[in-house]
């Protein structure tokens, strides 16, 4: 565990711990006082029968009647009994001064009344204190989540940007110091081209996540024809790479919907990219594209490892790749799923990943079917 986390749960544990401890003394201290108050009350029986007996000494009362009387008046929390003496004998002399019952009811149901108070204010400040603590620990865990994957960005952004510069510029040397026929000049700078494609559409995602990031992207909603856009992309993905092999398309023709011929696509592009780099170099991937009766749907499958459940939920979220960047070696920036379901959600479509059979995934992605009006 990492000192920040280390340094939390300390604190987070040092308050619960304060805060049952502060439950338990003033629970504590409501008993301590109830006791004290029964204590009062027991020694207020010792001032009231002294003042009695005083009052007796002096002749102050007539009968049993006015010593009660004076002892509502005077001690509204006591009571005095008067015990049958012998014949001949002043009743007055023999009697009792004590609490009243409801005296003791009363100060017990202070007493219970009070720690319930402490008790629930205990409870209710744990139960906030226990999710405040779950709160900020899974803000601090999504935190350095995201500091793990901008620095795997940084990290793989580089090697990305790298990559196709020092091919280039290997390209460049290698035809200024050897003279090459035409057909040799001609594949080193196709090669050039292609990377110099290459490092323009990793440009070009990382100005568009900005752009979606900060939902800046503007969308231009047009009709147009899925069919076209499908198989232009598919060709031009296939054909610099000569995947012609594993790459097979099932393209419907005249399929029509509404949406961003722009954002169309990136949004192939990026998921025919993602297909070709988990399928592997000896992988087949398939593109199908079909419609329905009121649904467009493309899905791209390939028969790479597949995707667990637990990887399934965190696909779209911006940087996230699987594994550590320092020892991965699939190329990517982790930017391709996040612009594909950004992209989706402004033209109100609709992605799912599934299962492909016996292995790999299948990316689905559904538009609603165009109806001219």
């Amino acid at each position: 565990m990492n000192r920040p986390g280390i340094i939390f749960i300390f604190v987070a544990l040092y308050s619960l711990t304060a805060f049952t401890w502060w439950t338990f003394a003033h629970i504590k201290s409501a008993n301590s006082l109830s006791l004290e108050k029964k204590n009062n009350l027991e020694l207020l029986c010792y001032k009231g029968t002294t003042d009695v007996q005083g009052a007796i000494a002096q002749e102050l009362f007539n009968d049993t009647n006015d010593v009660k009387e004076y002892v509502a008046f005077n001690f509204p929390e006591l009571e005095i009994l008067f015990i049958e003496p012998e014949k001949q004998v002043n009743p007055m002399d023999y009697y009792l001064i004590r609490p009243l019952h409801s005296a003791y009811d009363r100060l017990e149901a202070e007493r219970s009344k009070t720690v319930r108070m402490y008790g629930l204010e205990g409870l209710v400040m744990a139960l906030l204190l226990i999710w405040g603590v779950i709160w900020v620990f899974r803000s601090l865990n999504v935190r350095l989540a995201l500091n793990r994957q901008q620095n795997n960005f940084m990290l793989s952004i580089t090697h990305e940007l790298k990559t196709p510069l020092a091919s280039v510029k290997l390209y460049i040397e290698t035809l200024l110091k050897r003279d090459f026929d035409k057909e040799q000049s001609t594949i080193i700078l196709k090669n050039s081209l292609s990377e110099t494609v290459r490092l323009k559409d990793l440009v070009n995602n990382i100005l568009m996540a900005a752009q979606l990031e900060n939902h800046k992207y503007k969308l231009h909603l047009t009709e147009i024809n899925f069919s076209q856009i499908a198989q232009d992309t598919f060709d031009k993905f296939i054909t610099p790479r000569a995947l012609q092999e594993y790459f097979t398309a099932e393209i419907e023709d005249e399929v029509y919907i509404e949406g961003d011929a722009v954002g169309v696509e990136t949004i192939i592009i990026n998921l025919l990219t993602n297909a070709y780099k988990y399928a592997g170099h000896d992988g087949r991937c398939h593109v199908l594209l079909r419609q329905l009766k009121d649904r467009v749907i493309l899905s791209i499958s390939d028969n790479g490892p597949g995707i667990n459940d637990a990887t399934k939920k965190k696909l779209y979220r911006r940087f996230y790749r699987s594994g550590d960047e320092q020892t991965r070696t699939s190329k990517g920036t982790g930017l391709g799923l996040f612009i594909v379901k950004n992209l989706l959600n402004l033209m109100k479509a609709e992605i799912a990943v599934k299962d492909n059979q016996p292995k790999g995934a299948i990316f689905e992605i559904t538009f609603k079917k165009y109806h001219a009006i």
